[in-house]
């Protein structure tokens, strides 16, 4: 393990960008909060993006708080079949 952190010591620079690498994606990879999301995923979710500097992302998902999700379309209906004598 002292290894380890001899190597984090010695090159803190890449180790903080690959930190801020891997959240980032982190952050990137979290889906966008819709209606049948709970108060706390829109909570982490506005709370991480604002910390990530993703502001826009973040008052995305506030703004689509109100909005009703998509309503799937009825499949058409299907004509009976001729009844054979």
């Amino acid at each position: 393990m002292s290894n380890v952190w001899a190597f984090l010591v010695a090159h803190q620079t890449t180790a903080t960008l690959i930190g801020y690498y891997v959240f980032a994606a982190f952050v990137g990879a979290l889906p966008m909060p819709d209606n049948t999301s709970g108060k706390f995923y829109r909570f982490f979710f506005a709370f991480i993006n604002t910390i990530a500097a993703n502001i826009s992302r973040s008052s995305a998902s506030i703004s689509t708080q109100g909005q009703q999700p998509p309503k799937v379309a009825d499949p058409p209906a299907v004509p009976p079949a001729p009844k054979q004598p």
